[in-house]
């Protein structure tokens, strides 16, 4: 082989390795490419769906409030409901006292109309 020949030999080898590069490189960026959509993809689907957690979670917090408003209100009007309940049962225990007072005298008051003692 003549130099020529081996210089031609080179250039046609060095084109080939060089197209070769090239394909990798193009092959590699549309790659690249691909991948920085599919990156995109999930950072704006992980952004939507912070987003709705973050509505999800306001919902959330306002229903818990209300819920403890409703049972603040609820243990209010039971407490409130617990002092009348004693204070009626106070009142029925005088009451109570007083009937078996009048009871008691009503029941003597026979005793001594039956014994033969006067009535008056």
């Amino acid at each position: 082989m003549t130099p020529d020949q081996r210089l031609d030999r080179v250039e046609r080898i060095l084109i080939l390795f060089v197209n070769a590069g090239r394909r990798t490189r193009g092959e590699w960026h549309a790659r690249s490419r691909e991948q920085d959509e599919k990156i995109n993809i999930l950072i704006q689907s992980q952004m939507e769906t912070r987003g709705e957690w973050r509505t999800r979670s306001r919902e959330q917090d306002e229903k818990l409030n209300i819920l403890i408003q409703s049972q603040m209100e609820a243990t209010e009007q039971i407490k409130s409901m617990a002092a009348r309940h004693d204070k009626d049962i106070i009142e029925l225990r005088e009451a109570q006292k007083l009937t078996d007072k009048a009871l008691r005298a009503f029941i003597n008051s026979l005793h001594k109309g039956r014994n033969g003692e006067s009535s008056n």
